[in-house]
């Protein structure tokens, strides 16, 4: 998977998204906060939260707690997605970015492809009763490595 790759104005942007949002909640703006929020930042494009509380946890004294707990916040307040790229495990990217998932079913293998025109499209679909936040399409197939492996073929 390819690294997150953001600039210094969009990282200060998020800060201050971020700030703003725990100050709309009268909640604390501690230093762990925003050290969880730099190391998500610093990711790869799709992690887990077990992923990101090793990382941090080297250079930072927080829960496991703390780190679930902000990576929660960051999504209500649209810095971070949660998606469900297999049936195990939530793995969590930018909001920013838009793509789709490739996942293939028989090795699990997720690529991303450019899905700007898709992302815009669904942004502008409106629904009776509805409100969405945001949108994200899994597309499930093979992988052309795995659609190129022989099938075994099963005896009687």
């Amino acid at each position: 998977m390819k690294s997150a790759t953001i600039d210094q104005s969009l990282r200060e942007h998020l800060k201050e998204t971020f700030a703003n949002y725990i100050k709309s909640k009268k909640m604390r703006q501690t230093p762990e906060r925003f050290a969880i929020l730099d190391k998500a930042l610093e990711q790869k494009v799709h992690f887990d939260i077990d992923e990101l509380y090793k990382d941090i946890e080297g250079e930072y004294h927080v829960s496991r707690s703390t780190v679930y707990n902000t990576i929660e916040l960051l999504c209500e307040c649209n810095i971070l997605r949660k998606h469900y790229l297999n049936e195990t495990q939530a793995v969590y990217e930018l909001a920013e970015d838009k793509h789709l998932h490739l996942i293939c079913l028989k090795c699990g293998a997720v690529k991303e492809v450019n899905g700007t025109e898709v992302s815009d499209y669904l942004s502008g679909l409106r629904f009776r009763g509805f409100h969405p936040t945001f949108s994200s399409v899994n597309i499930y197939g093979l992988c052309s490595t795995c659609a190129r492996k022989p099938k075994k073929t099963q005896k009687p």
